[in-house]
């Protein structure tokens, strides 16, 4: 069974039992933030004391950004282009959803889909991915040829982390090589947009705009229709299992990501004490975008098992395809 969907199964059903008997570190009572991360004062982190009525603007997209939307991308339908718009498709649920969300509200928009294989690439995204495009009728393209460029840049980023988060560094150097590939892509076939998957969270720290599309001065342009939808995470889930597009058990972002997430996770936890993951779900814990209890579970677990050192192993294989080392980027005694 795949490694990812382990840990997920067991932080969904045994660890709300076992957490009771361990020690770990607190968390903030209303988000996820674990104590290494921010001081908690009377249980709370200083986001949440700030944070007392969520405003609507943060819940939903003002009504003039989502027209802005929707008449960007419906000025890309040329009748005359093979596709319109190229969609970065990973296998996951976000982009499964978006795709179905595209094909049903902008049906005359060609689309055509392409997953980055960056050489980590879950098995079970990769086969999403076919499925998804099949239930979808889309076209899709499936990259190989940037593997070993993958390689080489994820061994830097690892190497450069200096006691930096992996979310920072690693993931942000992956999603900066997918959609420059994504670009390049759409260029060589003339396809004049480039569709992510990030959500408005990721966007606002990974891309550090609070935008739905990204102003770039070249000719193939990139947007972001989570940004403007914000759609509830169980709510995408639920969706994606519904349509059949993602079978149930692999429609979790822990199961469809790739396999580099956990060691990632691990890495954090060893040199900080907590994973540089935990902000981006807690902001969506906040806003009421996603369910507590799940992240919570997953971060504990995550933690306990990496200090435990249950996930030596796992860190051992993935780091060796780097050529890599525990000991090369974990600060102090192993």
């Amino acid at each position: 069974m795949n490694k990812n969907r382990m840990l997920e199964l067991y932080a969904t059903y045994l660890w709300p039992v076992a957490r009771n008997f361990v020690k770990i570190s607190k968390r903030c009572k209303s988000c996820i933030l674990s104590e290494k991360c921010v001081p908690l004062i009377n249980g709370l982190c200083e986001q949440c004391i700030k944070t007392k009525v969520i405003d609507e603007e943060i819940l939903e997209a003002p009504s003039q950004t989502k027209l802005l939307f929707e008449k960007t991308l419906m000025s890309y339908v040329q009748n005359n282009n093979r596709f319109d718009a190229l969609l970065m498709l990973s296998g996951g649920k976000d982009s499964a959803y978006i795709l179905h969300r595209l094909k049903q509200e902008f049906p005359q928009l060609k689309i055509l889909a392409v997953m980055i294989n960056n050489g980590f690439s879950s098995p079970i995204a990769i086969q999403n991915a076919k499925n998804v495009a099949e239930k979808l009728k889309t076209d899709l393209f499936i990259s190989n040829s940037n593997i070993d460029d993958f390689s080489k840049a994820f061994r830097k980023a690892f190497l450069s982390l200096n006691g930096r988060g992996s979310s920072g560094v690693v993931d942000f150097t992956d999603g900066q090589m997918i959609f420059q590939i994504g670009q390049q892509i759409a260029t060589d076939l003339k396809i004049p947009l480039v569709i992510g998957g990030l959500s408005w969270v990721q966007v606002q720290n990974i891309v550090g705009i609070n935008h739905f599309e990204l102003i770039e001065r070249k000719e193939v342009k990139i947007i972001f229709p989570l940004a403007v939808w914000r759609t509830h995470e169980q709510e995408i889930r639920k969706k994606v299992r519904d349509l059949g597009l993602i079978p149930k058990g692999s429609d979790s972002p822990i199961v469809s990501n790739n396999n580099l997430i956990t060691t990632m996770s691990a890495i954090d936890v060893l040199n900080n004490g907590y994973c540089s993951f935990e902000p981006e779900f807690a902001q969506m814990i906040r806003e009421g975008k996603t369910e507590r209890r799940i992240w919570l579970h997953l971060f504990e677990l995550l933690e306990f098992a990496t200090t435990r050192g249950l996930l030596n192993k796992e860190l051992k294989e993935t780091l060796s395809q780097l050529n890599l080392l525990q000991s090369d980027l974990v600060k102090g005694k192993i």
